[in-house]
């Protein structure tokens, strides 16, 4: 957490966590002396949750005392050229999930960093070794070594080397790997990056708690290692996806699930969202869904589908 003086001079401050019954933060306090107004400074906490903790919310806040007074608040300033400046003012409270969640053991996975999201840290965060690939080692690197490959969001219209090296990625498939692409704009449609005929299309579900039907019963998408059933779905935020796979792609590509979106401009059941299809001994997966949004701000079930296209390729 970081501390910042708005006071006008030097001041002695005392800070602290606030956590669930049961969690401990170490150390219990810390002592954070200002020399000056306008001065910062960072501190670390280590968390622990309580051995019983059950999936669910859970929060933990910060206070500093000073001068016999508790401070509990931050804020950020919003200012742009054509309007004044705002002081948004916000607790200073960090929110912890605990999510019932499985990944296989030894899990190695590769990530192609497109326009930056936070899909990285999350997987991290399911207990897989995670590497960012760089130009060379989509170049020439032993790719082999990575359970499943994911590139980020809209990465073929930021990476030239990803671009040029794509049938580096498809022999790593066509050889066993598992590589998961997620959702890319119309830059994808200007050369055949799948491994069959397919092209982004404008579809998308703007409705977060539009339901899914799932196409392809038994799919190891939604079965392996976590069942993604009813409650993966809830708690979706601002969407379910956008730029899906067109319908007309090769017929070698299998739709996993089909939306049907209420929204008055886009009525009608749309396919693509989420689509696989095996090229040799590997996998290639399309995901149309806003995964790259949902995992920021703990969405339970995006974390299980996760888990499972991250866990595709291994036994």
């Amino acid at each position: 957490m970081t501390v910042a003086n708005d006071t006008t001079g030097p001041v002695d401050t005392t800070v602290r966590l606030e956590v669930p019954p049961g969690w401990t933060a170490t150390p219990a306090s810390q002592p954070v002396k200002f020399e000056r107004a306008d001065e910062s400074r960072t501190v670390r906490f280590d968390v622990k949750p309580a051995s019983t903790a059950s999936n669910g919310e859970f929060h933990v806040r910060a206070v500093v005392t000073a001068n016999g007074q508790s401070f509990n608040r931050g804020y950020e300033v919003i200012e742009y050229p054509h309007i004044r400046r705002y002081h948004i003012y916000d607790n200073a409270d960090a929110t912890l999930k605990v999510i019932d969640v499985r990944t296989p053991a030894n899990l190695r996975v590769g990530y192609v960093m497109g326009v930056g999201d936070q899909v990285p840290p999350a997987i991290e965060q399911l207990g897989a070794k995670l590497e960012m690939i760089s130009p060379d080692d989509l170049a020439w690197g032993n790719l082999s070594r990575f359970d499943a490959i994911v590139t980020g969001v809209r990465a073929y219209e930021r990476r030239d080397d990803l671009r040029a090296n794509n049938s580096r990625l498809l022999e790593y498939v066509f050889h066993g790997g598992t590589l998961i692409v997620q959702y890319n704009k119309f830059e994808f449609n200007d050369a055949q990056y799948g491994p069959y005929p397919a092209k982004v299309s404008s579809n998308r579900i703007t409705n977060e708690n539009a339901s899914p039907q799932v196409k392809t019963p038994g799919s190891p998408l939604l079965t392996r290692p976590n069942e993604i059933g009813e409650t993966a779905w809830q708690n979706w935020v601002q969407e379910r996806g956008l730029y899906f796979l067109a319908e007309d792609k090769d017929s070698r590509y299998h739709d996993v699930l089909e939306f049907d979106d209420n929204f008055t401009f886009n009525k009608g059941p749309k396919t693509g969202a989420l689509v696989e299809t095996t090229y040799g001994k590997g996998h290639w997966v399309y995901v149309g869904l806003g995964l790259w949004r949902q995992l920021p701000s703990g969405t339970d079930g995006a974390y299980q589908l996760l888990a499972n296209l991250i866990s595709l390729g291994k036994k």
